[in-house]
């Protein structure tokens, strides 16, 4: 096993379309898969208005969003962790970037999720959410 380059560890964020998204409630970490868009500054993503994640972001904005992939035989791996803050993001104009960046991630129209920004605006518990990159690094094996 090695540490990936930073070339490698932008390349894989932009390669995949799912992770995990890691926040903290008081003293227990939580976690939740979802999908994601990356511009190459942010990784824009999103949960459950009013849910538990949406609660340990408005107490403590500090996460880590995770993606990884092996085999079977776990002989090929990579892993990318990203440290950083969450934003929530409140704007039409910011929710329409985020969604538009994870239907691009997805190989999908710009505007296939346009649909629900009026609804994520318009919602006071939304949790739609911008992550600044901190920290990053990602480790692989059998590539």
């Amino acid at each position: 096993m090695r540490d990936m380059t930073h070339t490698e560890i932008i390349d894989f964020i932009r390669y995949f379309t799912w992770g995990t998204l890691i926040g903290v409630e008081g003293n227990s970490p939580y976690a939740v898969e979802l999908s994601y868009g990356f511009d190459g500054t942010f990784i824009y993503c999103g949960s459950m208005p009013g849910g538990r994640m949406a609660r340990c972001i408005r107490s403590n904005d500090n996460v880590a969003f995770k993606i990884c992939e092996c085999d079977w035989s776990y002989s090929r791996y990579r892993a990318v962790i990203v440290e950083g803050r969450a934003e929530r993001m409140t704007s039409r104009n910011d929710i329409m970037k985020a969604v538009t960046e994870i239907a691009r991630q997805r190989k999908l129209p710009d505007h296939a999720f346009a649909g629900v920004v009026g609804r994520l605006a318009d919602n006071p518990e939304s949790n739609s959410l911008r992550i600044s990159i901190a920290t990053v690094g990602g480790k692989i094996a059998g590539y």
